[in-house]
């Protein structure tokens, strides 16, 4: 986990600006449009290491998720990518934000039948 978030472990939550930000892989399929960044390190210059970004929204589509990224690959500090990525979510109508989420890995979605 990128220092300086204040979220350590799978499963924490915060909010930031009215959006929800957990870390880690849903537990419960996704019901609504929800945004997925992802950071990691890679070596930069004179060996030190830089933060890179990466941001995607999933929604429930039929039978599967619609999955779109929309920023594939940026060079941001950890605080700076979630702050990018709160703003979008509520400039999208977006609750939920989640860090480092494995996106291969999300809960099936489930039919629901009304009867």
């Amino acid at each position: 986990m990128p220092r300086g978030l204040g979220m350590a472990q799978q499963g924490s939550k915060v909010m930031k600006d009215g959006v929800e930000v957990i870390q880690g892989t849903p537990a419960q399929p996704i019901l609504r449009a929800t945004l997925f960044l992802r950071l990691w390190r890679v070596p930069g210059p004179k060996k030190t290491e830089v933060t890179r970004a990466a941001l995607s929204m999933v929604r429930p589509g039929r039978g599967e998720y619609v999955i779109k990224e929309l920023i594939p690959d940026m060079e941001l500090g950890p605080q700076a990518a979630l702050d990018k990525a709160v703003a979008i979510a509520k400039r999208g109508d977006v609750a939920t934000v989640y860090l480092n989420a494995d996106l291969t890995h999300l809960p099936k979605l489930r039919r629901i039948v009304n009867g």
